[in-house]
């Protein structure tokens, strides 16, 4: 009895050393720069627009933010786009299912949550820079 107790507790101890192992440190993406003379609008448009092409929902519009969110099997992400005439900031609102907590007063999640915003980010700047030029 006294063997399967111990035997538990290390099965315990490993998958909670696995699951700290496979949590990444949460990146937010550097501001996107917004070129010149874009207008809110078209700001807002390609914030919009490249969140649908990566299957991002809009789950809320306001005059300078729109939150979206991602969902994948069973997985969730929901973030704040923050934005204005310089630049775009994407911010971490909440998740499901991606291990988000705080190590040590850093936070971590799991690895996906960090490609799907760095994606995301890439998108909205390409769309920026691609409405500048038209």
């Amino acid at each position: 009895m006294f063997k399967k107790f111990l035997l538990l507790i290390a099965f315990v101890v490993s998958f909670d050393a696995y699951a700290r192992a496979s949590s990444v440190p949460l990146v937010e993406p550097a501001p996107i720069i917004v070129p010149a003379a874009t207008t809110s609008a078209t700001v807002e448009k390609a914030i919009i627009g490249s969140g649908l092409r990566r299957n991002w929902t809009v789950v809320e519009r306001q005059s300078d933010a729109v939150t979206l969110r991602y969902t994948a099997r069973g997985f969730s992400v929901t973030v704040k786009v923050l934005y204005s005439a310089s630049n775009v900031i994407i911010k971490y609102v909440d998740s499901v299912e991606l291990g988000y907590e705080m190590d040590y007063g850093q936070p971590v999640i799991h690895p996906n949550y960090n490609r799907w915003v760095n994606n995301l980010a890439h998108d909205i700047s390409l769309e920026l820079s691609l409405s500048s030029i038209k």
